[in-house]
């Protein structure tokens, strides 16, 4: 069964495009990883499936119900940004007043306490919500779109402000959410954290979908060969023929090729020599950088190299 699907959905605002013709189809029961620079269109898509914005064009659906369907949004969790708290309410209190001023809760609802607990704010249920950090506001707002055990829920950058130690249990909770039937709808810019909570990805730019699918098809395997400064444009002439490259630095390339055996192989025919040759698989922010043509901020990729010695050969 399809949580979500979309067909040709688009969002104009006069010239300017939000989403342009997206077609997605998201099955139940996983995390999927929905990406992009900002600006891409991915809240716009977001407020379009809640019905919170009219689409210019295209048709979507929340678990098989055509929208627009109120009645089906009583199935679907949402965090949006960041949800209209009362500051001077505690926050099991602002849960239990949108549990009135929604729709009723139904039998075997997750208890108010519960969700609390799940999202790890049991210790401060009782306390104001204008005393809680960016990051514990972020999770009261997991609590909200949590609380009437949705089969859906969407998530629009639920990680900002969480410190490392709110990021792993946030990531805990969801996959939990996942294996217990719920089908998790996330947008983040925590790319590394996406790699290890996500089962699928989309990824987005200018409006347009670029590429979907699962993780393991966008992280590919690379060689890293390593030649003297003086060498690496006779590497590259030596290599290009056969594989797509591009250089790091002064002495090193990256070959699209998970063979760093072949890589050493061609280089010594032609007199190069690595001084390293590193196969490594590239991680979820490599692919997006490539993907979506952003430049990465220092430091930035996720490659998890497997080394293998210069010197062994074919």
């Amino acid at each position: 069964m399809e949580s979500i699907r979309c067909e040709g959905l688009s969002k104009r605002y006069g010239r300017a495009v939000a989403v342009d013709d997206l077609d997605l189809a998201v099955e139940a029961n996983q995390v999927y990883g929905f990406l992009g620079p900002n600006g891409s269109g991915k809240t716009t898509t977001m407020r379009m499936l809640l019905g919170l914005i009219r689409p210019t064009a295209g048709r979507a659906w929340l678990n098989g119900r055509l929208l627009p369907d109120p009645d089906g949004l009583a199935e679907v969790g949402a965090m949006i940004e960041e949800p209209a708290l009362h500051p001077w309410m505690s926050g099991r209190r602002s849960l239990e007043v949108l549990a009135l001023s929604g729709p009723p809760l139904s039998p075997g609802t997750t208890a108010i306490g519960s969700v609390l607990e799940t999202v790890g704010l049991a210790s401060v249920a009782d306390r104001k919500v204008k005393t809680y950090s960016q990051g514990m506001r972020q999770r009261l707002a997991l609590a909200v779109a949590l609380m009437r055990s949705p089969s859906l829920v969407l998530l629009d950058e639920p990680m900002n402000g969480m410190d490392p130690a709110g990021i792993r249990e946030f990531r805990t909770t969801v996959r939990s959410l996942a294996d217990s039937g719920t089908t998790v709808f996330l947008s983040s810019h925590q790319l590394a954290e996406v790699e290890h909570v996500c089962d699928r990805v989309a990824v987005l730019k200018s409006g347009r979908l670029v590429v979907e699918g699962k993780l393991s098809d966008l992280m590919t395997l690379v060689v890293r060969a390593v030649v003297a400064p003086g060498d690496q444009r006779e590497a590259c002439e030596l290599l290009r023929d056969c594989f797509s490259l591009r250089t790091e630095g002064p002495d090193a390339l990256l070959v699209q090729c998970g063979d760093g055996h072949a890589v050493n192989e061609i280089l010594g025919r032609g007199g190069v020599w690595a001084h390293q040759i590193r196969v490594e698989r590239s991680g979820l922010e490599d692919a997006f950088f490539e993907l979506t043509g952003e430049t990465p901020e220092p430091g930035a990729g996720t490659g998890h190299p497997e080394v293998l010695d210069a010197t062994d050969s074919c």
